[in-house]
């Protein structure tokens, strides 16, 4: 039990170092250029119709690496985090939906908001398993991108609009339920800590200095941000993160992209737009290729 309890003090604790990007829009969020543009069009236009005729707020983001964003520990907890930090769904049904790729770690998850009983954690593992991971598999991307949304779409948002009874197809009886509640508890210790979540750059700065050079063993790491080209209306910016000894000089540089004026709007363009301040307690399904 004393494993339990630090585990959930832990967690809350994790999620400073991380630190999430801006959304490029509320409906995909493609960092890790899997799709062609034409595709993430298609498919931001199908995210858009279906949150317009069903209210069920669904966003897919595609990264590298979760390292890259100060994830270590389990895809799924991380997958948790970023739905919590971008507040996808609406805040009173929580019924949103994250799918999530990290291309360089060949691993997925979709996340489910709270709304979601234990039976809907199969329904996305049948979208991961039957839609999204032959395609990847396979290296096409864009193939798995869509066809999980449009499945997604079909066996999760518009079903759970309609209120429809679904059977228990997780295949996991108990051990399920007892998961879920585990990671309810584990919700609770992030909702406690939800203030820190608004200083996680900061902290994850912070960190840095008690960290070892790679270099030359020191610890002298320091923290500095440089914009390369600022943000303007219909363009993207670029800025770089350096993490610098100041014993030996070594600089790590980890670039990152400053989303234009027009992509930080769209999503407060309508009712139907932007992040409604949904959460997850950790249920979903997850997948590796």
């Amino acid at each position: 039990m004393w494993r339990v309890l630090l585990l959930v003090l832990w967690l809350p604790c994790a999620a400073f170092a991380q630190s999430f990007p801006e959304p490029l829009s509320d409906t995909v969020s493609d960092y890790a250029d899997l799709l062609p543009e034409a595709d993430e069009a298609r498919i931001s236009a199908a995210l858009q119709a279906a949150r317009d005729e069903t209210g069920v707020h669904i966003v897919l983001a595609t990264i590298e690496r979760q390292a890259y964003y100060g994830g270590t520990g389990r895809f799924a907890d991380f997958a948790t985090g970023w739905f919590n930090a971008w507040g996808i769904g609406d805040a009173t049904r929580n019924d949103g939906v994250l799918i999530l790729v990290a291309r360089e770690d060949r691993e997925m998850r979709i996340a489910l908001g709270d709304g979601y009983d234990v039976v809907w954690d199969g329904r996305a593992q049948r979208v991961i398993d039957s839609a999204m991971l032959p395609a990847f598999r396979n290296a096409d991307y864009a193939k798995g991108l869509e066809d999980g949304v449009m499945m997604a779409i079909d066996q999760i948002a518009r079903p759970f609009a309609a209120n429809e009874p679904i059977a228990d197809e997780s295949g996991f009886g108990l051990g399920a339920v007892l998961e879920r509640v585990f990671k309810f508890v584990v919700g609770i210790g992030f909702a406690l800590v939800v203030l820190g979540v608004i200083f996680k750059d900061w902290l994850r700065d912070v960190a840095v200095r008690f960290r070892a050079c790679p270099n030359c063993g020191a610890r002298a790491l320091r923290v500095t941000r440089e914009v390369i080209t600022e943000a303007g209306q219909t363009t993207d910016g670029q800025a770089l993160r350096h993490e610098t000894c100041g014993q030996c000089g070594n600089d790590r540089r980890e670039s990152y992209s400053l989303p234009s004026r027009e992509k930080r709007a769209r999503a407060k363009s309508n009712s139907s737009s932007g992040f409604g301040g949904g959460r997850s307690g950790g249920g979903g399904a997850s997948g590796k290729w």
